[in-house]
């Protein structure tokens, strides 16, 4: 995820008219000075701080965008070169572009109106000290510095002419000493990043500076100074109108009621993270964006101009009246989807590796050809007549089932403020999804005692006379695979030739992982190999599955040469399963179901090799 903090532009009138044009910003992008955050699970807050040793900042994506308020659907007004870490500082230089806006920013830079500085960051490795309170980065990487409105560390910033005093400014958790100086130093400190923090988020809500200073000046925690923002948006929401929109923006530029998809993206994001969900890139503003139910029913009320006050009577109709709104049923949804999508993701999914999943459009009978049936080619003599050759002559067909569940929130984990406990334990819908997806595919090899479902010809899966069924065997060997692929390299097309498919796949159950993977280990040796262990095997990819029983492993060829098994997923479906609000209107009851439409089938048999193993 991406976290930003901001520093402090200061450059002497000297520099001021040099860098006007030469366009170049020495800069300071960091330090090691504490900035508050807010851990969304525990709602503790802790000082953040960013490691400067030799190790511990990732300069692989130097050098780095210059961008605007970290808005990153725009395109840049310049870089950031020269990265490198000096005095406990990360420094750079500010270069900026040749266009217009590039121009304008660099004017005000230089004449001292623009001066702040922030950096976007991710953090891979953190150290939490709970004494303490702070959380420490001991391993980041910069993805872009942005010109910012409100600086809050003010031990850096551009060519500062001498460096500011850094006694206040811990040197780690470990060294602090609990003595009166100190613990002044510290109260400092939170002060100057409580002030720093309204401002920057009255600034992003376009509100007065007044509104923010008044905020400081009345000892407003960080927290209550949210809600009072968003208190004023909504104040000002039925009444204020820009370019015919109302303003409703209580967090980022990019939040507005005429960008509807942009808010519920952030607010989605928002939700995952204080879940604990995993969000890959999460929306600029999901870190500013307050991830209470409760906040963000508020300001989709507000977005919709009406009024609402959180806490009682009203806070018991605040979530009816969300509900009524466009944008809250859909962050909901979209919350919802993007848990369960994160277990279908994640789930183990070995049959992906050499099955064809296939988007089908509908729940009619699918008809797939046989490849294996394609005719042979015929000898045409000197002006003689082309022989028609039918590519139907073997054919198969299948459908699809639909497979769902209903979920269901109250509305008095609603009002309680329970919703993050609710999507953590919806990923497991899509693991379930996953898990379906590979009980039909893995129960096609398991039908019929073993033999396998019945084919088109009338005859199981895995028969002698298929070609594809090696004679039982005591002990699971290389000569034993060798068997099967000879099989494989046997099996001719229904109109003539053989097919020559290579084995690509191993497939086999855990009570065998660790037989096959010796068998794959040994043949990936250049050195003196046992003479039974063929080079080929080291290039097959071992496919473990606990669905199958212990008696017999198989080889696939890749489902490039033929198609073998084919799972059909509908169009909506291919990505994950899909979920649809159902609206209970005579409870206090929001419903969800989650739908997931898929089947298998084994197409060819000539592509599948069951080789039986003595397991006892």
């Amino acid at each position: 995820m991406l976290t930003t903090r901001t520093v402090s532009i200061d450059l002497t009138e000297r520099e001021r008219k040099e860098a006007a044009t030469a366009r170049r910003f020495p800069v300071s992008v960091s330090s090691e000075a504490p900035v508050s955050r807010r851990d969304w699970q525990s709602g503790e807050t802790f000082s953040e701080i960013l490691s400067h040793s030799p190790d511990a900042i990732d300069l692989s994506r130097a050098p780095l965008p210059l961008l605007e308020c970290h808005d990153r659907s725009r395109v840049n007004v310049g870089i950031v070169t020269g990265l490198r870490v000096e005095g406990g500082k990360l420094r750079g230089e500010l270069q900026l572009g040749a266009s217009q806006r590039a121009t304008e920013l660099a004017a005000d830079i230089a004449a001292g109106i623009v001066t702040g500085i922030s950096v976007g960051y991710s953090v891979t490795e953190i150290v939490r000290d709970e004494k303490a309170k702070t959380l420490t980065a001991t391993r980041w990487m910069p993805h872009e510095v942005s010109i910012a409105p409100v600086p809050a560390d003010f031990t850096v910033g551009i060519n500062r002419s001498a460096e500011m005093p850094t006694s206040n400014i811990p040197e780690s958790p470990a060294v602090q000493q609990p003595d009166t100086t100190n613990r002044e130093d510290a109260a400092v400190l939170a002060e100057r990043n409580r002030a720093s923090t309204i401002r920057s988020v009255v600034a992003k809500a376009g509100l007065e500076t007044t509104f923010a200073d008044n905020l400081v000046s009345r000892g407003v925690p960080v927290d209550e100074a949210r809600a009072a923002v968003l208190n004023e948006l909504a104040d000002r929401s039925e009444a204020t109108q820009i370019n015919g929109q109302l303003r409703v923006d209580a967090f980022g530029p990019s939040i507005t009621a005429g960008n509807g998809d942009d808010f519920r993206h952030a607010a989605v994001d928002a939700l995952l993270i204080r879940s604990g969900i995993p969000v890959e890139k999460p929306h600029a503003a999901a870190r500013d964006l307050s991830p209470s139910i409760g906040e963000i029913a508020r300001t989709c009320l507000s977005r919709a101009g009406k009024r609402s006050f959180w806490g009682a009577p009203t806070g018991a109709r605040l979530f009816a009246r969300a509900l009524a709104t466009s944008d809250f049923p859909l962050i909901l949804l979209g919350a919802l989807h993007a848990s369960i999508r994160r277990g279908y993701e994640t789930e183990p999914q070995s049959h992906r590796a050499w099955v064809r999943p296939v988007s089908v459009p509908d729940f009619r009978l699918q008809h797939r050809p046989i490849l294996g049936s394609a005719p042979s080619l015929e000898q045409v003599n000197e002006g003689g007549e082309y022989r028609h050759g039918a590519l139907d002559e073997d054919s198969t067909s299948y459908k699809i089932a639909k497979y769902g569940k209903i979920v269901s929130l109250t509305w008095e984990a609603l009002v309680n403020d329970t919703f993050d406990a609710f999507l953590r334990i919806q990923p497991a819908l899509g693991q379930a999804a996953r898990r379906l997806e590979s009980d039909l595919v893995y129960e096609l090899l398991g039908a019929n005692a073993g033999l396998g479902p019945v084919m088109q010809d009338g005859t199981a899966l895995f028969d002698a006379s298929h070609g594809n069924l090696v004679d039982p065997a005591a002990a699971f060997s290389a000569s034993l695979i060798a068997v099967g692929r000879t099989l494989l390299r046997k099996q001719t097309a229904v109109g003539g030739g053989f097919l020559a498919l290579a084995p690509r796949h191993l497939i086999c159950p855990p009570e065998l992982e660790t037989d096959a993977e010796l068998l794959i280990a040994n043949a990936s040796r250049r050195t003196s190999v046992e003479k039974a262990t063929a080079e080929w095997l080291g290039s097959l990819n071992l496919v473990v599955e606990p669905r199958l029983a212990a008696d017999a492993v198989f080889l696939a060829a890749d489902n490039g040469q033929i198609d073998t098994v084919e799972l059909g997923l509908l169009d909506e479906n291919f990505g994950g399963p899909v979920i649809e609000e159902e609206r209970e209107f005579g409870r206090d009851v929001v419903r969800w179901k989650v739908r997931h439409v898929c089947g298998a089938k084994v197409l060819d048999w000539r592509g599948l090799v069951r080789i039986p193993i003595d397991s006892e």
